[in-house]
């Protein structure tokens, strides 16, 4: 059983406090929600909790698409599951009640569609023992509240598809949660484990008298707690091992931590101990009702989770970042930056090479932006706006290097969901890949005498269905004078190909009989952004699709048909942007998931400029001084 198909609607089973907020994150997102729930007055109280949730999810970022508007619900659980492309449960944690509700939800949802649930405590293969499609049940393990913490925690059961496993990781990916793969079921999973383990060691000390309550929560909120919202604790350690590193903690520092793990202690559960808790935790709480607690740190969370955004710091990422509009990011001392587009955030924005001074050019981009070129000479910024795909209103734009002066030079109606976008200078055009248009397109760098180069709909009309028409990224050797460009495929169907042609249409020829054409390579996962090599004869490829071939940056020679493809970067989270530094033997790459990486060509030396940075599109490596 395949599980790639395109997720548009979400069913959320189980309405209560952890359905609400996955429900209001998969709103957010611009999905289509249908919930159901039993209980008496849940579509009123579901609603309520998102009306109260939707301020939190605006300072995150929204995506296109986002609104409250697209929430149904209906007590008739079968009718919510009949159409559903993922099914996220949130039922009671009773191993009977979950045994008999998922072969409920198994029968009543397409065979097709992944069944997650949210359960803390029973295991996958609990869940799935009686369904007919038991490889398509697995975990997605939230933290509270889901639309605030992004971690997700997944994994299958004995009976789970290794394929819908990796669906399922993709798609929380894509949506900003941050999952992690759990390679063993275990009761607790492991956020809810790691948590026991610091409490149980927070018990025993308050139990021998150690420290109070109070003194137990500041230890851990002011100490390590602190840095664990930056990075986790075996990266700390590896900082704590100074130039050496964790090889020099290992070698020098762990026999001292190892005589204090062997001090730890297990904690009597007495009637005493719970109620010193009690007593304490009413001390610290004070007057606050625990539904003011939470909005507390709701608001906290979402001040530490935006300055990880747009700062980078995460685990393997601590660059600094500031996120101001200014025109210093090209005016200033620097002489290289990334541009990139930020399509949850409707920006344009850069960042020096090594993730240093990342900064807003120009906002309010809510086209849904995707492919950006950088002209140093004039000082000039495209992009294109892909729009709705269902309608003929693509476009593209331009700005000054400082974000003034936007200016529609491509507009609407004159192409209909246009990608990636290059520049030529010495012709002096703009071509871009026109994906629902089944078109390769070309202007002059003002918008003027716009062109189609080549037509692959071979006379289906626009918008065209057919995935392996689509066009999507582009590149061109004016020398060479040849244009190339990628086609897609359906959703990690292998359909994808890269293909070849002349700049300019044969004489006697039109785009959509054109003789000319070379098919390079074929049966890829999902080929987006192309950029090439010209003096080593070298074509480079972003890759969407199932690992392990999809989610990748390819390099192949461009003149050798249907030669292997070498995959450089794995374990991108749905990758799209794609350019290279020759000069500086780099490449930068962005992914859906929101991360822009740097790396050498040979694929070493992969670091993390900007990290869970909303949903990256499209990127552009700029050096100044080389203009």
């Amino acid at each position: 059983m395949s599980f790639d198909k395109a997720i548009h609607r979400i069913a959320i089973v189980g309405t209560g406090v952890i359905g609400a907020s996955w429900a209001a994150q998969y709103l957010a997102r611009g999905f289509d929600v249908i919930a159901t729930d039993p209980a008496p007055n849940a579509e009123a109280s579901l609603r309520q909790y998102i009306d109260e949730a939707w301020p939190a999810l605006e300072k995150i970022g929204l995506s296109p698409g986002a609104s409250r508007e697209r929430l149904t619900f209906t007590a008739n659980m079968k009718e919510a599951l009949s159409q559903a492309d993922f099914v996220q449960e949130n039922g009671p944690e009773r191993p009977d009640f979950k045994i008999k509700l998922f072969a409920d939800m198994d029968a009543a949802t397409p065979a097709d569609s992944i069944i997650a649930s949210s359960s803390s405590g029973i295991t996958p293969s609990v869940m799935q023992s009686r369904c007919k499609h038991p490889e398509r049940i697995l975990i997605g393990h939230p933290f509270n509240p889901p639309h605030v913490i992004p971690l997700v925690e997944v994994v299958g059961g004995t009976k789970t598809s290794p394929e819908a496993i990796q669906r399922a990781i993709a798609f929380y990916a894509a949506i900003g949660k941050k999952p992690i793969h759990l390679h063993k079921e275990l009761p607790g999973h492991v956020g809810n484990r790691l948590q026991a383990a610091l409490y149980k060691e927070i018990m025993y000390l308050i139990q021998q008298g150690v420290l109070s309550v109070s003194d137990a929560d500041d230890a851990v909120s002011y100490g390590a707690g602190l840095r664990w919202g930056v990075m986790g604790p075996s990266l700390q350690w590896h900082l704590g091992g100074g130039p050496g590193g964790i090889k020099h903690f290992m070698e020098h520092l762990m026999p001292g931590l190892e005589v204090i793990i062997k001090s730890l202690g297990t904690p009597e559960i007495t009637d005493e101990l719970k109620q010193t808790i009690v007593d304490g935790v009413s001390q610290i709480a004070g007057n606050a009702s625990v539904d003011q607690l939470a909005q507390r740190e709701n608001e906290e969370l979402l001040g530490l989770i935006k300055l990880r955004t747009t700062t980078g710091l995460a685990s393997g990422a601590s660059k600094r970042a500031p996120t101001t509009k200014s025109g210093a990011a090209v005016n200033g001392k620097e002489s290289e930056r990334v541009f990139f587009l930020d399509l949850s955030g409707g920006r344009i924005e850069s960042v020096n090479p090594d993730g240093s001074d990342r900064q807003v050019i120009l906002d309010g981009l809510n086209r849904m932006p995707d492919g950006i070129e950088v002209d140093v000479e004039a000082g000039h910024i495209y992009w294109t706006n892909m729009g709705d795909p269902s309608k003929n209103d693509g476009s593209i734009e331009r700005v000054d290097l400082d974000g003034t002066n936007r200016k529609t030079i491509v507009p609407p109606g004159a192409t209909f969901t246009p990608k990636q976008l290059k520049l030529d200078k010495q012709g002096g055009k703009i071509y871009w890949s026109d994906r629902e248009g089944m078109r390769v397109m070309r202007a002059n760098l003002n918008g003027s005498e716009i062109e189609t180069l080549v037509d692959t709909s071979e006379g289906d009309a626009r918008p065209g269905r057919d995935a392996t028409k689509w066009c999507v990224g582009i590149a061109v050797d004016h020398d060479g004078s040849k244009v190339y460009w990628t086609q897609k495929g359906g959703d990690n169907a292998s359909e994808g190909r890269i293909f070849r042609a002349s700049l300019e249409i044969p004489k006697g020829e039109s785009p959509a009989k054109r003789t000319d054409i070379e098919r390079l390579f074929d049966k890829l996962p999902e080929p987006i952004d192309l950029d090439l090599d010209l003096r080593k004869r070298t074509i480079y490829w972003t890759d969407r699709g199932n690992p392990p071939k999809g989610n990748t940056v390819s390099r192949a020679p461009m003149d050798q048909a249907g030669q292997r493809p070498k995959i450089l970067i794995s374990d991108l989270m749905e990758g799209i942007g794609l350019s290279l530094d020759l000069k500086g033997d780099r490449m930068f790459f962005a992914d859906l998931g929101g991360s822009v990486y740097c790396a050498k060509l040979d694929g070493s030396e992969k670091k993390a400029l900007v990290f869970a940075g909303g949903n990256l599109t499209g990127v552009a490596y700029v050096d100044f001084a080389q203009a």
